[in-house]
């Protein structure tokens, strides 16, 4: 026993221990050159993201109980293990900063609130730019198209849901997307994006994610269309952001008011002249509808740039206008959906107008007042629009 205890007290003198002594001295640590990168913050409630620099200075951006903020600038010092972040619109934060080897973070507020950020190696603001499809089986699908400059179009059919062409305003930071949707009520939401490169042999996935009981996941759409010998048949319309004159106008035998203007004047339209698109082959496209009890067509030749889509109405007759539209397939070619923003939408309008008024003689092609008028009417009554026709392959 005596052997033993002599052990002991070698041991603590080696180690430079005092056996009867608690006291520990407090290492401070500076984490400003840890923190320089993008953090994020995914919660109920609650999501951010904090870019810092190594001059000092750092952006956060947010949502926080439906509030949303972006791109607040600040400088940012750290201290005994405190955080202080000083942002230019005043606000301030200082709290104890926590880090641990795997790149994760938490900050605590003074008031107790406690926020986990993990290191963000990988920044999708360019993989989210392009179409994607969620495909939901049967005949339900939704394209969402995401532009380089923040703004993204959602449209598509789930069941008999009729409010599924909604415009967004969207951010992304690192592995985060912060978006808005003004139609209606604003609402602000967050969402944490997992991308997979080439997942499937039908190309990149982009899951988003809640928070971890719900995520769903989408499918980009490959930039290139399989049109030849393709037929569909119109099923229904989708519009939105539309403003326009209140005064009634009359189209193909229709009366239009854009500024009462919904989907359901042009959806019965379009379903009784039973307007289908045939592709004889990748170069042609053709309009089919009824003109009074007559089925007629009309052919063009079409510029295919990846989605894009131009019809070059032009070729068939000078006064006509090319139209460009953005175009989408299922990966079975099931469905298509036809995408049209305002001005696009104007000189589709007008050459129907134009084509229907020449084939009953109410209007002499080769005047060009009379073709200007009709143009200028329906981008007079117009003001912003966008539409999307949703087709279904036609059965042989």
């Amino acid at each position: 026993m005596k052997v033993f205890k002599l052990m002991a007290i070698a041991l603590v003198a080696m180690l430079g221990l005092n056996s009867c002594s608690n006291e520990q001295n407090f290492i401070e640590v500076d984490h400003s050159a840890d923190l320089v990168g993008t953090w994020t913050c995914l919660e109920d409630n609650y999501a951010s993201s904090l870019v810092f620099t190594a001059d000092g200075k750092v952006v956060s951006s947010g949502v926080s109980g439906g509030e949303y903020w972006e791109d607040m600038n600040g400088v940012f010092s750290t201290e005994n293990n405190q955080l202080s972040i000083s942002f230019e619109n005043g606000h301030t934060f200082d709290g104890r900063l926590d880090m641990v080897a795997n790149r994760c973070m938490s900050i605590a507020n003074e008031d107790g609130t406690l926020h986990t950020y993990n290191y963000c190696a990988n920044d999708f603001a360019d993989e989210i730019v392009g179409m994607w499809v969620v495909a939901n089986g049967g005949p339900d699908m939704t394209i969402e198209t995401f532009n380089e400059d923040g703004t993204a179009i959602f449209t598509g059919i789930v069941g008999e849901q009729m409010n599924l062409n909604v415009e967004i305003n969207y951010q992304v930071v690192g592995d985060l997307m912060f978006y808005t949707i003004a139609a209606g009520q604003t609402t602000h939401i967050a969402y944490r994006l997992i991308y997979s490169p080439n997942a499937t042999s039908y190309g990149d996935l982009m899951t988003w994610q809640l928070n971890d009981d719900f995520s769903f996941t989408r499918l980009r759409i490959k930039q290139s269309l399989d049109l030849a010998e393709q037929k569909y048949d119109y099923i229904k319309t989708f519009i939105s952001n539309v403003k326009g004159e209140d005064k009634d106008i009359e189209f193909f035998n229709t009366t239009f008011n854009f500024a009462k203007f919904d989907n359901s004047i042009l959806d019965k339209f379009l379903k009784n002249t039973l307007f289908s698109v045939h592709f004889p082959d990748a170069n042609t496209i053709e309009y089919s509808f009824l003109l009074g009890q007559q089925l007629t067509s009309m052919q063009a030749p079409i510029a295919v740039d990846g989605n894009k889509m131009t019809i070059k109405m032009s070729e068939l007759n000078a006064v006509y206008r090319d139209v460009d539209v953005y175009t989408f397939q299922d990966q079975d070619n099931t469905q298509m959906h036809i995408y049209m923003p305002t001005s696009s939408f104007e000189n589709f309008l007008g050459n129907m107008q134009l084509n229907i008024m020449a084939a009953n003689g109410k209007t002499d092609l080769a005047d060009a007042a009379a073709v200007k008028a009709v143009f200028d009417t329906i981008e007079n009554a117009i003001e912003t629009i966008n539409v999307s026709l949703v087709m279904t392959k036609a059965e042989k």
